[in-house]
């Protein structure tokens, strides 16, 4: 028992001085995650289909676009576009009416082949 205070110690030392090799750790890299995606629009059509829109960055790779069917629920990655002049999405996977749904977004850059994803928006749907 006395010797587990020393060895605690001992493993926190050495793991404080071990080298960040994350090449996405901003701290490393030098490299930020994307901006939050502005401007997220969600509007449903007549023959209901949800149309989300929002104001395309041409500082990053791509986007994702999650759904939920509850404000606070969990989020399901709908689309991974890896196109960043792209600023609109048309849902069509929905069952409307009786259902009602919430969008987040976020953009990504390419590191190496791995997607850096920023910051995802706050949920939104149609009004």
């Amino acid at each position: 028992m006395k010797y587990i205070i020393p060895i605690i110690l001992i493993l926190f030392t050495i793991s404080c001085s071990l080298d960040r090799t994350n090449p996405l750790d901003p701290l490393v890299s030098g490299i930020n995650a994307p901006n939050e995606v502005t401007n997220i629009q969600v509007s449903i059509t007549e023959n209901n289909t949800i149309i989300i829109t929002w104001n395309s960055m041409m500082t990053v790779d791509g986007y994702y676009i999650y759904r939920s069917q509850s404000y606070d629920g969990l989020y399901e990655l709908i689309l991974d576009e890896e196109n960043n002049s792209i600023s609109l999405y048309e849902d069509e996977d929905v069952d409307i009416p009786g259902n009602f749904y919430w969008y987040k977004m976020s953009a990504y850059i390419l590191i190496d082949g791995e997607k850096l994803e920023g910051y995802r928006s706050e949920p939104k749907t149609w009004n």
